[in-house]
């Protein structure tokens, strides 16, 4: 998740002349309705076109079928006419390196604001190029007062024992990638390899970087080991991009070998975007629209979005102080229709003396419970989000009836002026999100977040990848219907987390419950979603689906 500091574009410098950086222009949006159509189609488990994903350079075809090329001309002959040499053409947009000088004069910017030359704006939604530095905010694992809270390691073992996981090794058959932004620092595989030791794991390197691993961060950290944790053995990916949502998504279009899985541990209010991005002439809600249009690229590809929900609760990092002018605020992508937006729960303790066949537990010592509940400040000292979208028009299909069993059930909710009854609600799922353990530079440490749930539920949908491979189905790309769906169908395929509430934030809980978050009911709930997964259930429901269907 993003701690919000804002640092103008700076000035060029004789420097700038010998470092090139990233421009994107995102030419005007060519219509969705047949992407749209056809992702639906596909990821239908009852369509007789599920999961019959597209190659890329069908993808391609269908962008180009519905694209202005008079657009990308245009734009390509001003570029070549200042001298711009590494141009990328990507059909509904454009992307191209130049020294920082020459970015200034071709957009003769000024500080917050960027402008596109008067002949050329009817061709251009808006442009994404480097703004500043927006530094993630850290959860340590403190030990907490309340002594219901399981503080021992979340490590394999408990994860096998809470989520029903079969303990055996993937192999490279199955793929996931863990993306960081605004050039966060990464990764050492040194500490991966801790990591799995610890776990009695396969020694499992990363070898596919995409981008710039630098340093060490202890969330990048995190998100490598905890999908590592889960899924043993998979071909594991690291995504780093110097910007933001948009500009990865169109570097991820356009790889030709990309994972099966996504999971993004970042996000922002939907409101405040443009707080991120340079917004000239656009809106927030303009830019989550388009970068919506990128996550049904990457779906069609089969590939899974997965995405944190927040670790501030309803009202978000952008109202820790619970202002009552912005009460609840959804977050982007965690409340996205096209990405599976992941809660976080935690473990209540409890002692079982059992038996632990790990060195992480046998020389640290692990939870053992099986009682989950939604992170909260009032346990944990921040909170997990959730909520509606503001910026969907209508629930999607595969939630509707989720979310009217939901609203019918619930009166205690806010003011209707201030949420979108008629939106997505997220999360779709819950993990736990405490006490993750995590090795940074040898150091073992515990940290907490959706930013550890989120990757925890890319090593699941990695598990059901390889399920399905091994039964000679597809992967499960899309999987926002089908889980839905089998959560409508198989009454044991999910735990459910009922009460709790997400009205409080990182900063402590706001007066007026109801009008900062939603309760938790029995079912789903914008709270913890559906629950969380019992993945050998879901695993044998899949086989009830497909060998069953015509």
């Amino acid at each position: 998740m993003l701690f919000l500091i804002l640092i103008n574009i700076q000035s060029a410098t004789s420097d700038d002349l010998s470092t090139l950086k990233p421009v994107y222009i995102a030419l005007s949006q060519p219509d969705s309705t047949i992407m749209y159509n056809t992702l639906y189609d596909l990821s239908n488990p009852l369509s007789e076109n599920y999961s019959n994903w597209l190659s890329k350079d069908a993808i391609d075809q269908l962008v180009l079928s519905t694209s202005d090329k008079t657009a990308s001309t245009n734009i390509l002959d001003w570029l070549n006419h200042n001298d711009i040499t590494q141009i990328y053409n990507y059909g509904d947009s454009i992307k191209f390196f130049a020294s920082q000088l020459k970015i200034n004069k071709l957009f003769n910017i000024s500080p917050n604001m960027y402008h596109i030359p008067k002949h050329l704006k009817q061709y251009v939604d808006f442009v994404e190029m480097y703004r500043g530095h927006i530094p993630r905010k850290y959860k340590k694992n403190y030990r907490t007062k309340d002594t219901t809270v399981d503080d021992r390691y979340f490590g394999r073992e408990s994860m096998i024992r809470l989520y029903n996981l079969t303990n055996k090794t993937l192999g490279h058959i199955v793929s996931g990638g863990l993306v960081e932004y605004q050039n966060n620092d990464g990764f050492m595989n040194s500490d991966l390899n801790k990591q799995q030791s610890a776990n009695k794991q396969a020694i499992n390197n990363i070898t596919n970087i995409v981008g710039d691993n630098i340093g060490t961060d202890d969330e990048s950290e995190l998100d490598v080991q905890v999908m590592s944790q889960v899924a043993d053995g998979i071909n594991l990916w690291y995504w780093q991009s110097p910007l933001w949502l948009y500009s990865m998504a169109v570097d991820f279009n356009n790889a030709e070998d990309v994972p099966d899985v996504l999971s993004m541990s970042w996000g922002w209010n939907e409101n405040a975007q443009c707080d991120i991005i340079q917004c000239v002439n656009i809106t927030s809600h303009d830019y989550i629209r388009r970068v919506n249009y990128e996550y049904m690229k990457i779906l069609l590809r089969g590939t899974t979005i997965v995405a944190s929900s927040g670790d501030a609760g309803a009202p978000g990092r952008t109202s820790e102080d619970c202002n009552v002018n912005r009460p609840v605020n959804a977050v982007f992508p965690g409340s996205s229709e096209f990405v599976i937006s992941v809660g976080a729960t935690f473990v209540e303790t409890e002692y079982t003396n059992l038996t632990t066949v790990t060195p992480l537990c046998a020389n640290h010592s692990c939870v053992e419970g099986s009682v989950e509940h939604v992170v909260n400040f009032a346990n944990v000292s921040w909170t997990s989000g959730g909520g509606f979208s503001n910026f969907t028009q209508k629930t999607p299909y595969w939630q509707e009836n989720e979310v009217a069993t939901y609203l019918k059930k619930t009166p205690s909710l806010p003011n209707a002026t201030t949420f979108n009854s008629n939106g997505r609600a997220y999360p779709d799922i819950s993990l736990v999100g405490h006490s993750c353990p995590t090795y940074n530079q040898g150091i073992l440490e515990g940290l907490d977040g959706t930013s550890c749930s989120s990757p925890l539920m890319g090593g699941v949908v990695a598990v059901i990848n390889q399920y399905q491979l091994s039964k000679g189905r597809n992967v499960v790309g899309y999987l926002n219907p089908l889980l839905y769906h089998i959560a409508e169908n198989c009454k044991g395929c999910f735990n459910d987390i009922s009460g709790g509430n997400n009205w409080c934030t990182e900063g402590g809980c706001c007066d007026n419950p109801t009008q900062f978050g939603y309760p938790g009911i029995v079912g789903f709930d914008p709270v913890t979603g559906l629950g969380t997964p019992n993945i050998g259930n879901i695993l044998s429901y899949l086989d009830t689906l497909f060998d069953n269907k015509v």
